[in-house]
């Protein structure tokens, strides 16, 4: 098996998954930084609660990132149980051999890394690239964790007030890529008609 040099893994509830999301992996891709771009929505986040299933993530997923370079893994929708940043890197590593694996995160979630199940575990596994959100302070370090901060010009927009919207039958349109609308539409999710 071919080994590579840097694998970034870029998890998240993706509930749905928005052009935030899609801007952040085309900027990604376009610094040519990994050799290997994977996105993994949670199975069954053990910090937050979704909307929608797991399948219906996984699918608008798979319908925004089409077009792009990337892998999507299903590990964590596949696996039993809440779903832990460390288990998914630890199955990653037998899939994908590289150097170096680099979780990529927001600045909100980074705030809150400490917290993760068997965080100490996770850091001594990966190292992070944190994406500085629009309207977010300074990002400090959490001694002994790794990581590089990223600034890009990412929508300031969430996926809960996406759903929110959707719910008020507000226009979303700017904000998904149009075949994840699509899909929200067709499946009645989020309260859409």
């Amino acid at each position: 098996m071919i080994k590579i040099k840097n694998c970034a893994l870029f998890g998240g509830t993706f509930d749905p998954f928005h052009n935030g999301h899609l801007h952040l992996v085309k900027s990604l891709l376009a610094a040519k930084k990994f050799e290997n771009l994977v996105v993994i929505p949670s199975g069954n986040p053990y910090q937050k609660s979704g909307s929608a299933s797991a399948s219906d993530r996984l699918a608008m997923t798979k319908l925004a990132l089409k077009d792009q370079a990337v892998a999507i893994s299903d590990c964590e929708i596949d696996r039993a149980g809440p779903s832990y940043a460390v288990d998914t890197i630890k199955e990653i590593k037998d899939s994908i051999h590289a150097d170096k694996y680099t979780w990529v995160l927001g600045s909100d979630a980074f705030a809150g890394l400490a917290s993760w199940n068997r965080f100490q575990e996770l850091t001594e596994l990966v190292d992070f690239l944190v994406v500085i959100r629009p309207g977010t302070g300074v990002i400090s370090g959490i001694p002994g964790v790794r990581f590089e901060k990223i600034e890009i010009d990412a929508l300031d927009i969430s996926a809960t007030e996406l759903r929110n919207r959707i719910k008020q039958g507000e226009d979303v349109s700017p904000y998904l890529p149009v075949s994840v609308l699509s899909y929200i539409r067709e499946n009645h999710l989020y309260g859409a008609a």
